[in-house]
């Protein structure tokens, strides 16, 4: 029953997608190369599909890195020592490696195969969900952690001084001008992790590589891959902006440092 519900909304979801995908291509069609125009609308729908898996990934990592924060901050060291032993581990391979691991490594255990988790483990697309969000926490909390640490100890005293206790001071203390200073850098991981999300079509996700590649073994014609380089530039782009609108207008109301007099002027 779960598992047809999970394909009712896939399938919901690539519908809108190739209704978007046609009203987009129509007006290109005659300008368009021969060998994209037939299969732009499956371009268009792998857009949405690495647009929809990195975004969702990076909202998922970005909530399980403020908790780990947390923990590295203000835990004890027994509740840090897995935490620093999962981020060395992701941040020390590499991400196709992760991914193969998941997706066709525990394939081989028949009890897995058995198991209510084999619903998610046995789509592509939920292990590549998945395995971005862990990569992407790793790499999230380890900059939110060196913010932390680089902020002034003053702070922590005056916290301290008006009876705060250690989860109130990293709520309402630390992790507020941690995302605010290591916003860049968040920014930026969330762009790697965009081109890094091309890696789930080793894993037979449709995303906008798996398309490509599709319709290049089909044409053998590189304006595809040229055509691919574009919708990944636009991505990142979009991804660019959103960045900038969250720092400029979520953090309008947090003190006010050099960035944010540069642009308000």
């Amino acid at each position: 029953m779960t598992e047809a519900i999970f394909k009712s909304i896939y399938f919901w979801f690539r519908g809108w997608h190739y209704d978007i995908g046609k009203a987009v291509c129509v007006p290109f069609e005659q300008i368009l190369p021969s060998s994209i125009s037939p299969y732009c609308p499956r371009l268009i729908d792998g857009f949405f599909i690495t647009l929809e898996l990195v975004a969702l990934s990076l909202i998922f990592a970005f909530l399980l890195a403020r908790m780990m924060a947390q923990l590295l901050a203000i835990g004890s060291t027994p509740s840090q020592t897995p935490i620093k032993i999962y981020m060395y581990i992701f941040q020390g391979t590499p991400i196709l490696i992760q991914l193969w691991m998941v997706y066709y490594g525990l394939a081989q255990f028949k009890w897995i195969q058995e198991s209510a988790g084999w619903i998610f483990l046995g789509s592509g697309w939920w292990v590549g969900l998945i395995v971005l969000t862990l990569n992407s926490a790793a790499y999230q909390t380890n900059i939110l952690i060196g913010s932390i640490r680089n902020l002034p100890q003053g702070q922590l005293e005056g916290a301290h001084s008006i009876g705060m206790n250690p989860r109130q001071t990293y709520q309402k203390i630390l992790f507020p001008q941690a995302v605010r200073t290591s916003w860049p850098a968040l920014a930026n991981e969330g762009i790697l992790l965009l081109k890094a999300s091309a890696l789930v079509s080793t894993i037979t996700v449709l995303d906008l590589m798996g398309h490509s590649r599709t319709v290049f073994s089909r044409s053998y014609d590189l304006w595809v891959y040229g055509g691919t380089a574009l919708l990944y530039i636009l991505l990142t782009a979009l991804m660019t902006v959103v960045a900038f609108l969250i720092r400029r207008y979520w953090f309008q109301s947090l003190p006010s440092d050099p960035w944010f007099k540069e642009i308000s002027r």
